[in-house]
Protein backbone atom coordinates (compact mmCIF):
# COMPACT_ATOMS: atom_id res chain seq x y z
CA UNK A 1 0.00 0.00 0.00
CA UNK A 2 2.98 2.43 0.53
CA UNK A 3 4.20 2.14 -3.01
CA UNK A 4 0.59 2.83 -4.30
CA UNK A 5 0.25 6.01 -2.51
CA UNK A 6 4.30 7.18 -3.25
CA UNK A 7 3.24 6.54 -7.10
CA UNK A 8 0.02 8.73 -6.49
CA UNK A 9 1.65 11.14 -4.83
CA UNK A 10 4.55 11.76 -7.06
CA UNK A 11 1.33 11.57 -10.45
CA UNK A 12 -0.20 14.60 -8.74
CA UNK A 13 2.99 16.33 -8.01
CA UNK A 14 3.78 16.23 -11.86
CA UNK A 15 0.11 17.34 -13.08
CA UNK A 16 0.01 20.13 -10.55
CA UNK A 17 3.51 21.68 -11.69
CA UNK A 18 1.78 21.79 -15.14
CA UNK A 19 -1.18 24.22 -13.83
CA UNK A 20 1.00 26.53 -12.19
CA UNK A 21 2.89 28.09 -15.26
CA UNK A 22 2.35 32.05 -15.87
CA UNK A 23 2.23 34.88 -13.50
CA UNK A 24 -0.03 36.46 -11.46
CA UNK A 25 -1.67 39.72 -12.18
CA UNK A 26 0.00 41.09 -9.42
CA UNK A 27 3.30 39.97 -10.60
CA UNK A 28 2.88 41.41 -13.78
CA UNK A 29 1.87 44.63 -12.59
CA UNK A 30 4.85 45.12 -10.43
CA UNK A 31 7.33 44.24 -13.67
CA UNK A 32 5.44 47.20 -15.62
CA UNK A 33 5.71 49.43 -12.89
CA UNK A 34 9.70 48.84 -12.51
CA UNK A 35 10.54 48.86 -16.10
CA UNK A 36 8.03 52.25 -16.30
CA UNK A 37 10.63 53.68 -13.42
CA UNK A 38 12.90 52.30 -15.20
CA UNK A 39 12.39 54.21 -18.72
CA UNK A 40 11.76 57.15 -17.06
CA UNK A 41 15.03 57.71 -15.49
CA UNK A 42 17.40 55.65 -17.31
CA UNK A 43 17.07 55.88 -20.71
CA UNK A 44 16.90 59.40 -21.76
CA UNK A 45 20.67 59.39 -19.97
CA UNK A 46 21.11 57.08 -22.36
CA UNK A 47 19.54 59.15 -25.50
CA UNK A 48 20.76 62.27 -24.82
CA UNK A 49 20.45 64.30 -28.25
CA UNK A 50 21.93 67.08 -27.56
CA UNK A 51 25.54 65.36 -27.27
CA UNK A 52 24.90 64.40 -30.40
CA UNK A 53 23.40 67.74 -32.22
CA UNK A 54 26.85 69.44 -30.83
CA UNK A 55 28.82 66.84 -32.34
CA UNK A 56 27.09 67.12 -35.39
CA UNK A 57 27.14 70.95 -35.89
CA UNK A 58 30.74 70.92 -34.23
CA UNK A 59 32.03 68.57 -37.32
CA UNK A 60 29.70 70.58 -39.92
CA UNK A 61 31.39 73.83 -38.95
CA UNK A 62 34.74 72.23 -39.10
CA UNK A 63 34.11 70.85 -42.84
CA UNK A 64 32.82 74.59 -43.88
CA UNK A 65 35.70 76.49 -42.52
CA UNK A 66 38.14 73.46 -44.19
CA UNK A 67 35.84 73.76 -47.47
CA UNK A 68 35.97 78.29 -47.30
CA UNK A 69 39.93 77.73 -47.03
CA UNK A 70 39.94 75.00 -49.98
CA UNK A 71 37.27 77.39 -52.08
CA UNK A 72 40.09 80.75 -50.98
CA UNK A 73 42.83 79.10 -53.14
CA UNK A 74 41.43 76.82 -55.43
CA UNK A 75 39.78 80.23 -56.62
CA UNK A 76 42.03 83.12 -55.82
CA UNK A 77 39.14 85.00 -54.76
CA UNK A 78 39.20 85.90 -50.83
CA UNK A 79 36.19 83.98 -48.65
CA UNK A 80 35.05 85.95 -45.78
CA UNK A 81 34.14 83.74 -42.52
CA UNK A 82 31.62 85.58 -40.88
CA UNK A 83 31.09 83.63 -36.49
CA UNK A 84 28.39 84.31 -34.81
CA UNK A 85 26.88 82.90 -31.30
CA UNK A 86 23.68 81.41 -33.36
CA UNK A 87 26.01 80.40 -36.67
CA UNK A 88 27.93 81.05 -39.27
CA UNK A 89 28.78 81.93 -42.94
CA UNK A 90 31.09 81.96 -45.50
CA UNK A 91 30.65 84.50 -48.46
CA UNK A 92 33.15 85.47 -51.27
CA UNK A 93 33.58 88.71 -53.22
CA UNK A 94 31.04 89.07 -56.60
CA UNK A 95 32.84 88.66 -60.10
CA UNK A 96 33.89 91.04 -62.72
CA UNK A 97 35.59 90.02 -65.88
CA UNK A 98 35.94 86.52 -64.68
CA UNK A 99 37.91 87.60 -61.56
CA UNK A 100 36.96 88.81 -57.67
CA UNK A 101 35.98 92.31 -57.65
CA UNK A 102 38.58 93.78 -54.65
CA UNK A 103 36.19 96.92 -54.93
CA UNK A 104 33.64 94.50 -53.67
CA UNK A 105 32.27 95.24 -49.89
CA UNK A 106 29.04 93.26 -50.24
CA UNK A 107 30.75 90.01 -49.97
CA UNK A 108 27.23 89.03 -51.69
CA UNK A 109 28.41 85.59 -53.46
CA UNK A 110 27.37 83.06 -50.82
CA UNK A 111 29.91 80.23 -50.77
CA UNK A 112 28.47 76.41 -51.97
CA UNK A 113 29.59 73.25 -50.64
CA UNK A 114 29.68 70.18 -53.02
CA UNK A 115 26.40 69.24 -51.87
CA UNK A 116 24.55 72.45 -53.55
CA UNK A 117 23.89 73.91 -49.98
CA UNK A 118 25.09 77.68 -48.81
CA UNK A 119 28.36 76.97 -46.65
CA UNK A 120 26.01 78.72 -43.36
CA UNK A 121 24.50 76.84 -40.73
CA UNK A 122 22.54 77.63 -37.60
CA UNK A 123 23.17 76.13 -34.15
CA UNK A 124 20.87 74.26 -32.59
CA UNK A 125 19.00 75.18 -29.83
CA UNK A 126 21.13 75.23 -26.57
CA UNK A 127 24.10 74.83 -28.31
CA UNK A 128 26.76 77.98 -28.29
CA UNK A 129 29.53 79.04 -31.12
CA UNK A 130 31.99 81.38 -30.60
CA UNK A 131 33.79 83.80 -30.24
CA UNK A 132 32.05 86.54 -32.61
CA UNK A 133 33.80 87.21 -35.30
CA UNK A 134 34.72 87.86 -39.12
CA UNK A 135 37.72 87.10 -40.59
CA UNK A 136 39.13 86.49 -44.59
CA UNK A 137 41.02 84.01 -46.47
CA UNK A 138 43.15 85.18 -49.04
CA UNK A 139 43.89 83.21 -52.53
CA UNK A 140 47.00 81.51 -50.12
CA UNK A 141 44.66 80.31 -47.57
CA UNK A 142 46.17 82.78 -45.01
CA UNK A 143 43.41 84.83 -42.56
CA UNK A 144 43.97 88.06 -41.89
CA UNK A 145 44.00 86.98 -38.26
CA UNK A 146 47.09 88.39 -36.02
CA UNK A 147 47.25 85.11 -34.37
CA UNK A 148 45.30 81.22 -34.79
CA UNK A 149 41.57 81.08 -33.87
CA UNK A 150 40.56 78.80 -31.01
CA UNK A 151 36.66 78.22 -32.23
CA UNK A 152 33.96 76.78 -29.64
CA UNK A 153 30.74 75.15 -30.33
CA UNK A 154 29.45 74.00 -27.18
CA UNK A 155 32.02 72.51 -25.24
CA UNK A 156 34.87 71.27 -27.90
CA UNK A 157 36.96 73.62 -29.71
CA UNK A 158 38.94 74.02 -33.05
CA UNK A 159 41.68 76.10 -33.83
CA UNK A 160 42.24 78.15 -37.61
CA UNK A 161 45.18 78.63 -38.10
CA UNK A 162 46.51 81.82 -38.71
CA UNK A 163 49.09 81.44 -41.27
CA UNK A 164 47.76 79.05 -43.33
CA UNK A 165 44.07 78.67 -42.48
CA UNK A 166 44.03 75.08 -41.71
CA UNK A 167 41.68 73.89 -39.23
CA UNK A 168 42.85 71.81 -36.47
CA UNK A 169 40.41 69.61 -34.64
CA UNK A 170 41.40 67.19 -31.57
Amino acid sequence: MQRHSTTRHHRDRILNAGASRGYTLVELITVVVILGILSAIAVPRFFDAQVFEERGFYEEVAAALRYGQKIAVGSGCPVRVTITAGGYDLKQQTVASNRCDPADSTWAVAVMMPTGQTAAGTAPTGITLGPVTTYQLDGLGQTDLGSDLTVTVGSSTMTVQAESGYVVTP
